[in-house]
C-alpha cells in the first residue's frame, strides 16, 4: 500500500470518526430538550389532577404552554433529522422580546415541579432585546432548571431581569441573573459558561449539556455569559443580551 493511499484511508477514518462524533451530538441535544419539554408539559398537565381546573384563565394558560412545547418537540426532531440535508443548527427567528416575560415564564414551569421552591423575581428598567423567543426561553429554563438541580430542597432561588446596563465596551445591553444559595460551581462547569466557544462548533457531551445550551444561545445573540461563585456560597450566572445590534443567523454554535 503506498503513501498515497494509505493517506486516504486515515482520512476516511477521521471522516467517519467525525460522523459518528457529529450523530451523537446531535442525539444528546435532542434528548436534552426532549426531556426538558416533556417535564414541562406534564407539569401543566398534572394541574386539572391538583383541583384547579375550575380557573379558566389558568387552563387555557396550561394548554398554550402544553401547545407550544409540543411544537417545540416537533421543531427539535426536524432539526436533528430534518426531511433534506442541510445544517441542523435551524437560523434564527428574530423579533422584539421582553426578558422579563421570559423569566415569568421559566418561574411559572419549574415552580409547578417544585412547588416548595421560593422562587424570588426581580425587575428593574426596561428589558426588550431582539432575539428569538423560543431558543432564549429554552435557554433561561435550562439556566433555572439547572440551579434548582444543583441546590439543596427548599433553597432559594432569585431570578433577577435589569436593562438597560452598560454592558462589554459600554454598549447597552439587558441582564439576566440566576442567583442561588447552593454549594457553588466546579471551575469545570464555570468553564463550560464562559470559555469562548470551540471552533469547530461542537458541543460538550455529557453531563452539563445544558450549561452548554445557554452558552450557545447566548452567543448566537451576541451576548455574554458571567460567572460569580465561591464554595458554599452559592452561584450567580448572568447572561448580557445587546438591546440594538444584528443576532447571527448563521448555522455556527
Amino acid at each position: 500500500m503506498n503513501e498515497g493511499h494509505r493517506g486516504e484511508g486515515h482520512e476516511d477514518g477521521q471522516a467517519r470518526g467525525e460522523d459518528a462524533y457529529e450523530r451523537q451530538q446531535r442525539l444528546e441535544v435532542l434528548l436534552h430538550e426532549l426531556r426538558t419539554s416533556l417535564t414541562t408539559i406534564r407539569g401543566w398537565a398534572e394541574l386539572p389532577l391538583q383541583g384547579l381546573s375550575d380557573d379558566p384563565e389558568l387552563m387555557v394558560r396550561a394548554l398554550r404552554r402544553i401547545q407550544d412545547e409540543a411544537d417545540h418537540m416537533h421543531q427539535a426532531v426536524q432539526q436533528v433529522f430534518p426531511p433534506t440535508d442541510s445544517s441542523w443548527v435551524r437560523p434564527l427567528d428574530p423579533e422584539p422580546v421582553d426578558l422579563r416575560d421570559v423569566a415569568d415564564e421559566a418561574v411559572a414551569d419549574l415552580g409547578l415541579l417544585d412547588p416548595e421552591r421560593p422562587i424570588a423575581r426581580e425587575n428593574c428598567g426596561r428589558a426588550t432585546v431582539v432575539a428569538d423567543n423560543r431558543m432564549l426561553r429554552h435557554a433561561v429554563r435550562n439556566l433555572l432548571g439547572n440551579a434548582l438541580r444543583h441546590t439543596p430542597a427548599g433553597s432559594p432561588v432569585t431570578v433577577a431581569v435589569r436593562g438597560p446596563v452598560a454592558g462589554a465596551g459600554g454598549r447597552p445591553c439587558v441582564e439576566l441573573s440566576v442567583s442561588d444559595q447552593g454549594p457553588g460551581m466546579s471551575p469545570r462547569d464555570i468553564a463550560r459558561l464562559t470559555s469562548s466557544r470551540a471552533e469547530d462548533g461542537r458541543v460538550e457531551l455529557g453531563g452539563g449539556l445544558g450549561l452548554t445550551i445557554v452558552r450557545r444561545v447566548v452567543e448566537r445573540h451576541g451576548g455574554e455569559v458571567s460567572v460569580r461563585s465561591a464554595p458554599d456560597r452559592g452561584t450567580t450566572v448572568t447572561v448580557a443580551f445587546p438591546t440594538v445590534g444584528t443576532v447571527s443567523d448563521s448555522s455556527g454554535n
